[in-house]
């Protein structure tokens, strides 16, 4: 699998490889409620992978995951072993250091293998720190770069932004233009970019963790105020990681537009085939 996304995607990935016990009621290396659990991680050290790397090779089995710290042949997976290419973004924005096109330029998929999925995660710095229209002309390099390195052997996963609510940020250095309106805009325009591009020669699917907040309760929603980093807490990365599972590991109907539904609301998870 390779996987694209900022820290939020570095959270969804502590969970999977320490099998659930990273900031769980039986971790033995944190309480649920510290800060790390319930907003900030990145200084929060943890065995497995490096938080401050910006590429990790990651093996997950049965037991947990691990990141690789040698050069190895991508392609070579250990049996019952799932690897993981990861590459930590600030989304498409300017906030990359170096700019995110820079690895696909030296091509994603000669050094880190043809994956059974790519998993792409925006919407977050984007929404905050990009105007529609520099967004726009970034998500047609995406799309051009995608189509080159992923065949209709890989399945697409785009992951939504997180939910937001409740604040205005008035950081002075780097105010960040955040509303739910806003993210949902976002996520829209990925989710109709990458259906018109590749719709008809992929698998897509939707991998909506806004929903799995937007469905809690307006007191515990109202929480995300005390997170300047709008991360979910670690419980609710529980349940956005049982979503993509679910993805993963069960066949999915194709998906029908909205407008053709004839009842029932749109699922965390869609999929198009």
């Amino acid at each position: 699998m390779h996987w694209y996304g900022d820290s939020n995607l570095r959270r969804s990935l502590k969970k999977i490889v320490s099998m659930g016990d990273w900031c769980s009621f039986n971790s033995t290396s944190n309480a649920t409620e510290t800060r790390s659990c319930l907003c900030e991680d990145y200084q929060d050290p943890f065995m497995p992978f490096d938080a401050r790397y910006r590429e990790l090779i990651i093996d997950i089995d049965q037991t947990g995951g691990q990141a690789l710290m040698q050069p190895t042949e991508f392609a070579l997976v250990p049996d019952n072993t799932a690897r993981v290419y990861l590459h930590k973004w600030e989304g498409l924005s300017t906030r990359n250091k170096p700019a995110w096109t820079q690895g696909f330029d030296a091509r994603i998929t000669p050094q880190y293998g043809n994956p059974q999925v790519a998993l792409i995660s925006l919407t977050n710095w984007d929404a905050a720190f990009s105007s529609r229209a520099y967004f726009a002309v970034e998500m047609q390099k995406l799309l051009d770069y995608v189509q080159v390195e992923y065949s209709n052997y890989t399945q697409l996963y785009i992951r939504t932004g997180q939910y937001y609510c409740c604040r205005t940020d008035q950081t002075p250095n780097a105010p960040r233009a955040y509303s739910r309106l806003r993210n949902a805009y976002f996520d829209q325009y990925v989710i109709d970019a990458f259906r018109e591009r590749f719709g008809h020669s992929h698998v897509i699917r939707i991998w909506n963790v806004a929903q799995v907040s937007e469905r809690l309760p307006l007191s515990v929603r109202k929480e995300t105020v005390k997170c300047p980093a709008n991360h979910a807490r670690a419980e609710v990365v529980e349940i956005e990681n049982q979503i993509l599972m679910n993805a993963m590991c069960n066949y999915f109907e194709p998906y029908v537009p909205m407008e053709q539904a004839s009842v029932g609301e749109e699922d965390d998870l869609e999929t198009d085939q």
